[in-house]
Order: structure tokens, then sequence, then C-alpha cells
């Protein structure tokens, strides 16, 4: 029994795999419990696995916490994964990989061995919403960044004025909606007007990137997307066909980390 462990910026997320397969998962948000509580919570119900592999883009103090949690409740060594300048066939774009945060990287990794006879556009719908493309030969190209809904709307309202407007439901939420926010009369308030002008601004960027994407690399180019935004996106209309992969960041840390151990 293995466990697998996503430290987000937002959230905590675990699977637990056997035979190579996920048998359970959970997941948990920083605001729900304090930080020191956050792994008690969160590994409540689970017996003590043979192994730990994690990931973590939250910072050093988080990281350790789940380090000290593994070493006091099981008697483990938490396994983080870093990023790789190479990892089999697959090369890294960046000179400096580990600017490229490792759950990024770890989606990259998941992404080709799912589809090694095409090109991948890897979306993570997150705190922010990554781009990587991976070639067919396994070539990562480099990719982009913007802000997620729930991001952008934070800034404009910390950075603006007299604008009082909550995020919408559909910010950071795995409920549908998209196509018919998209499709609301012009807005007649500064609620609405913020909300809806974000997701609009949201789906022209991925329609873009996408396009930009696929004159990289041409055709056959699959567009895959995980995180805890992408089916509110995956929701917008007049958006390139897009495959989602909720477990894809797990996926590539479990890949990385039993080769390893063979």
């Amino acid at each position: 029994m293995i466990l697998t462990v996503d430290i987000g910026n937002t959230r905590v997320k675990w699977a637990l795999w056997m035979v190579g397969a996920i048998t359970d998962r959970g997941v948990i948000a920083y605001g729900a419990y304090k930080e020191k509580e956050v792994f008690s919570q969160l590994f409540a119900s689970l017996q003590k696995p043979e192994k730990v592999f994690a990931v973590c883009v939250a910072g050093d103090d988080l990281r350790q916490l789940l380090a000290d949690w593994v070493l006091q409740n099981w008697k483990l060594d938490v396994d983080f994964l870093k990023t790789q300048k190479k990892y089999k066939q697959i090369t890294h774009a960046y000179k400096n990989p580990e600017q490229h945060g490792v759950d990024r990287w770890a989606a990259v990794i998941a992404g080709h061995y799912m589809f090694p006879d095409s090109a991948v556009c890897v979306i993570c719908a997150g705190t922010a919403l990554t781009f990587d493309l991976i070639n067919k030969k396994g070539r990562h190209l480099g990719g982009y960044i913007l802000p997620s809904y729930v991001t952008s709307h934070k800034t404009l309202i910390s950075g603006t004025a007299n604008i009082d407007s909550a995020p919408d439901e559909l910010g950071y939420s795995e409920i549908s909606g998209g196509e018919q926010l998209l499709k609301q009369d012009l807005p007649d308030n500064t609620a609405d007007a913020v909300n809806l002008g974000l997701h609009i601004m949201l789906q022209a960027g991925i329609r873009e990137i996408c396009q930009l994407a696929r004159k990289k690399v041409g055709d056959p180019m699959r567009i895959i997307i995980s995180g805890g935004g992408a089916k509110s996106i995956l929701n917008y209309p007049d958006v390139p066909s897009m495959e989602y992969k909720p477990d894809l960041i797990m996926q590539g840390l479990y890949i990385i980390k039993m080769q390893q151990e063979t």
C-alpha cells in the first residue's frame, strides 16, 4: 500500500495505491483546520502505508510538517519528488528545472506516459492555471502560467476601491455551470461585471494558448486538464476539446517514484 500526497497552495490531496491502481483518495483545504492539524484530520482513517511519496509547492513549513507527522505517527520518511532535467526519455525545457513546479513536472510525466504517440498540452487548474507542452518524442517545450479565477478576483478586489464583489460559486469548485455563466446577458451590476469578465478573460486565454500550442507541435495533440478548477473550465463554450484527468499529478508522482524503486 503506497500513499501519494500532493501539497498545493490551497489544498492537500492524497491517494492510496495498491498494485498500480488508486483504491481511495481524500482532500482537505487549509482553511478548514489549522496547518498543524491538517495532516491529522486528512489521514485520520488511514492505516500505515508501506511508503509515502509527496509533491509540495506550498513551502518548506508544510513540507516539514508532513515529514514530521509521518515520522511521528508511522515511523516512515517521506520521499519528496524533485523536478529533474531529464527523466527517462523526457527532457525538461527549463535551463533551471528547479524553477518549474514539481507538481507540473509530475503532470508532464503522467501526460506523456498516457499518450506516448502524440503531443500533449497539460493544463493544471489550481491557484494558478498552468500550461505545459510536451512533443511526442517526450521533449518538454515549456509553457505558460495564468492566474486562476479566484486569484484574479482577489487581486482585482484588493487593488481597486469601491468594488464590492464576492467570487461566484464557479470560481474554485468542481461543479458545472461555466457555459450558462458565459451565456448571461450583459451585466448590469458590479458583481456580475467582475465575475463574468474574469471568466471571459480565462476562456479567451485558454483558447489562445491551446491554439499556440497546436501551432507549435501540430497534430495530433491531446489536451488534458486536472485540478480543482477543471470542471468549471470544461463547461466554458468555445474552448478546445479537453480530457479530464483528476489524478494526473498523483499518477506522475507514482510513476516516477515506483520506477526509481525498481
